[in-house]
């Protein structure tokens, strides 16, 4: 129960954290203070992770949070990316 409660937790924080970010990319169309590189390491971490999750996890909870960071991770990569001048 009480790691449900934490993991939902974290589920919000990390749809927070990466929502002003990508708000900026697209408000701006520019990317050029990103590091495309450290984003794409990012990305590779959160696809892990949801990986293991769905493979080796049958918690609903984990597995959304893990695919809802990989979805933030690779729309932030897509847009840098897209904006970059």
């Amino acid at each position: 129960m009480l790691g449900n409660i934490l993991l939902g937790i974290v589920s919000i924080c990390t749809m927070i954290s990466y929502l002003p970010q990508t708000i900026k990319l697209i408000k701006t169309k520019k990317s050029n203070d990103l590091s495309i590189n450290s984003w794409i390491l990012w990305v590779a971490s959160s696809l892990s992770y949801t990986l293991y999750a769905y493979l080796c996890s049958n918690d609903f909870m984990l597995r959304f949070e893990t695919s809802l960071e990989t979805f933030f991770c690779i729309t932030i990569v897509l847009l840098a990316i897209k904006y970059k001048n």
